[in-house]
């Protein structure tokens, strides 16, 4: 089979799969990321490079990709809103990966065993997170900028020395792409060094050849070093100061158990994935708090992979890159080394499972290679079968990231004692007039994810329109305590207290907000009415003056800064 008519299959069978995701609409965090971004929806085109990419308070304000903003930024005008076209760009955008993994397999594996890698690749269950839901582009993009450099880089070994100048150049622009597309595209020089490792053709020493190389690493280096200090100028910190709420309590050593003991299912998930899900936060993945079997099954998994790599680095070259591209891929975002924000989520896997279509291809092609007839036929059997199974299960699961209603539903079937879906099930019981059952399902939710800012916030407001002030305090001095530097829970603690006439304690919390967070207009309305409560009427003219002037579209504290000079004169 030819490479030409390999990429057509390929790009079918990839296609196809996705077909269903044409009629999904903004599901989950699409709706605050495209649907309801300013930037994305109005905003300049210079603001895309100077804002995080979460941008509502008590969300994480230490993302940035600028890439991707300005991709849906780019196809919000384009489609006028309509989802289709985002979904139909997720769809392509998929394919080109599928192809360029095709490519690289091509490489390296004999044309068959490069085919099957590349359908498992194209059709793979795992990737609907990443493909059917519209905020997925960052993984999308990240990926193919990823495979377009290992492509370049592979292909262009031998080019001379200003076509290597060439190389170099767009080596550095596909990963400043990739960064600013998602962060997990730092893994690209070490994704290169592993195909020098494992070049089964490489002719000279591995330490040669890296010397050689020397200057496209330093501009990859030079490159990394200029989107670091891009974002750290952005987002005021280099690394920023992202509160995972699943790690609160957690010291790092039961942080570092908890991610290891996600090894198994990062495993399972890539063989087996039957059964998938929109969350895997605790309780579903519990926090290792020691040596449980889970964590001394990620250990195992760690370490039959070093044996993996090591047994078969020269027999079957392949593999060992394979395997070693998944721990490569995988570190960054595994919590091994800074909590992410998640301990598992099927998205995390799509640049991985490159690697795990070089593991797939090299055991496909040994079996339709091997000299017994019986492996031959079971291989021509078994790879069709599996094939068709992967792709029903993914045509099965795209419809879940439909809309926000399906993917909670989907939620409450796969994982009920997940915390996010007792969150939502709160929120329905709630707008259906059912306060106990809504207030006991805040109250699980809640002590699942103790350290969930938004959650926190949520459930306070809900219970003290219950009545309980009390424990709607309680419960947003926690998620203080849990992010300081969030505006958001000093603003419903304010506004609460000044609702039961404790001016002093609201003018205590506000100002408190104003030091940690800064200037802010809710926060500044919120201390002039803690002074129009103390009877200060000139200071509460002072704090509206500064929330009309802190931004734009302060109609409301204009009327009442009218209302109060009405009162002073």
């Amino acid at each position: 089979m030819t490479g030409l008519r390999a990429g057509f299959w390929v790009g079918l069978i990839g296609l196809a799969a996705y077909l269903t995701s044409l009629g999904n609409g903004f599901a989950y965090d699409d709706e605050l990321i495209v649907r309801l971004n300013p930037v994305v929806t109005d905003g300049e085109w210079s603001e895309v490079l100077q804002a995080p990419y979460w941008h509502f308070e008590g969300t994480d304000g230490t993302l940035f990709r600028p890439v991707t903003i300005a991709a849906f930024k780019a196809q919000w005008a384009l489609w006028q809103g309509s989802p289709l076209g985002f979904h139909a760009v997720n769809t392509v955008v998929h394919t080109l990966v599928s192809l360029g993994v095709l490519a690289l397999l091509w490489i390296v594996l004999a044309p068959p065993a490069a085919l099957a890698g590349g359908i498992f690749f194209a059709i793979h269950p795992v990737h609907v997170e990443a493909v059917a839901n519209v905020v997925g582009l960052a993984e999308l993009l990240a990926a193919l900028m990823v495979v377009a450099a290992a492509l370049l880089y592979i292909r262009g070994a031998d080019w001379g020395p200003a076509m290597r100048g060439v190389r170099a150049l767009g080596l550095v622009v596909m990963y400043l792409v990739g960064l600013g597309a998602k962060e997990i595209a730092v893994t690209l020089p070490a994704i290169l060094i592993l195909f020098e490792i494992f070049r089964p053709d490489a002719g000279v020493g591995l330490r040669r050849r890296l010397s050689r190389e020397a200057p496209v690493f330093l501009a990859l280096g030079a490159a990394l070093t200029t989107y670091l200090a891009w974002r750290g100028a952005v987002l005021s910190s280099l690394a920023g100061e992202t509160h995972t709420w699943m790690f609160y309590g957690v010291d790092t050593g039961e942080r570092i158990l908890s991610a290891v003991s996600v090894w198994p299912e990062y495993l399972r998930l890539l063989v087996a994935p039957v059964a998938l899900s929109v969350d895997y936060g605790p309780p579903v993945i519990p926090i290792a708090r020691g040596m449980t079997p889970e964590v001394f099954g990620g250990f195992l998994v760690f370490a039959v992979a070093v044996l993996v790599v090591g047994a078969s680095r020269r027999r079957s070259p392949g593999l060992a890159l394979g395997v070693a591209w998944i721990a490569v891929a995988l570190l960054p975002v595994s919590n091994v080394f800074f909590p992410i924000g998640v301990l598992l989520a099927e998205r995390l896997l799509y640049l991985p499972s490159v690697g795990a279509a070089f593991a797939v291809g090299s055991v496909a092609g040994w079996l339709l290679a091997h000299p017994r007839a019986r492996f031959r036929q079971i291989a021509v059997g078994v790879l069709p079968i599996a094939a068709l199974l992967l792709f029903a299960r993914t045509v099965q699961r795209t419809p879940v990231w439909m809309s926000t209603f399906t993917v909670i539903q989907s939620l409450n079937d796969d994982q009920p004692e997940s915390y996010y879906a007792y969150w939502k099930r709160a929120e329905g019981l709630a707008r259906v007039g059912l306060t106990d059952e809504a207030r006991t399902s805040y109250e699980v939710s809640v002590a699942l994810a103790p350290g969930h800012y938004g959650l926190l916030c949520a459930a306070s407001e809900f219970i003290y329109r219950t009545g309980d002030a009390a424990r709607s305090e309680s419960l947003l001095r926690r998620a203080i305590e849990v992010l300081p530097h969030e505006a958001n829970a000093y603003q419903l603690l304010s506004i609460q207290l000044l609702g039961r006439g404790l001016g002093r304690q609201a003018h205590s919390v506000v100002t408190e907000g104003l030091a940690r967070y800064g200037p802010e207009r809710q926060l500044w309305a919120s201390l002039a009415e803690s002074y129009v409560a103390k009877g200060d009427l000139e200071a509460a003219a002072r704090a509206l003056r500064a929330a009309v002037g802190s931004a734009p579209g302060a109609e409301k504290h204009e009327v009442r800064l009218a209302q109060i000079l009405d009162a002073i004169s």
